[in-house]
């Protein structure tokens, strides 16, 4: 198709839901409130999320109350910038339902597998789990759908977006790696089941024009005719373009 047709336009083309901003600041204010909660008032004890009172108190909810509370101010304002705008953009090209829905659902499911795959009783808080669920869903997505792109060139910019955002440029034993990652391949499944499910509405947006032909009819590109030739002689111009009118000019 590419090498017959021009891209126009896909589905990533333009905004298909309005809404995003307001989507976007609400869940970072829900963020900042129930973190003020934990941070400052005693029933704040019954939001984070360990293997304790997970697995063996069965308080179920921790796995997803955790999703929205963190450690202090300094955390929370290095998750907001990126979770404002990935909430933004998914909200404004899948809608409110559909982002609702993940985030809650990346955000138990995160919490969980990092919980099991932990031997020791950590505690969880914070919303990154999510937020890299969000990178993992956006970064498949755009390699199906922008298929205008050769495969290299879409895996070197997924490549290039993940070292320079993903990858962390210092260790931090206060935080769980494991549950950026583990969050980020659920992410990766999710948009690539989602990608599957809704491949053919998602193509159907797809825009191609065929490409102008080239016809090379050995004719020259651009000559003066005759009366431009009588034009540039009114207009004071002492050369022509044609053999005749040199030999006249010279007479």
């Amino acid at each position: 198709m590419k090498e017959d047709n021009l891209f126009i336009s896909n589905y990533l083309s333009r905004v298909r839901f309005k809404g995003g901003k307001v989507f976007a600041a609400f869940f970072i204010l829900v963020c900042y409130f129930m973190s003020q909660i934990y941070w400052n008032y005693p029933i704040g004890e019954l939001l984070y999320a360990s293997k304790e009172n997970v697995f063996e108190s069965r308080e179920w909810w921790r796995l997803l109350s955790s999703t929205f509370i963190h450690g202090d101010l300094g955390h929370l304002l290095a998750n907001s910038l990126m979770l404002f705008i990935l909430a933004l953009v998914t909200v404004s090209f899948y809608g409110h339902l559909f982002t609702a829905t993940f985030i809650g659902f990346t955000g138990i499911a995160t919490n969980y597998l990092t919980l099991m795959s932990h031997s020791k009783n950590l505690s969880l808080v914070g919303a990154s789990g999510v937020l890299f669920s969000l990178w993992g869903f956006w970064l498949i997505m755009y390699f199906f759908i922008e298929r205008q792109k050769s495969f290299m060139g879409r895996v070197l910019r997924i490549g290039a977006v993940f070292l320079v955002l993903l990858v962390p440029s210092s260790y931090d034993p206060q935080t769980s790696y494991r549950a950026h990652y583990i969050g980020f391949f659920i992410g990766v499944v999710l948009g690539s089941l989602y990608f599957l499910i809704k491949q053919d509405y998602l193509r159907s947006f797809e825009l191609w024009e065929p490409k102008p032909v080239e016809v090379d009819d050995g004719s020259i590109p651009w000559r003066l005719d005759q009366s431009d030739s009588e034009y540039m002689e009114q207009e004071g111009f002492a050369s022509s373009f044609y053999p005749e009118d040199k030999e006249r000019n010279r007479e």
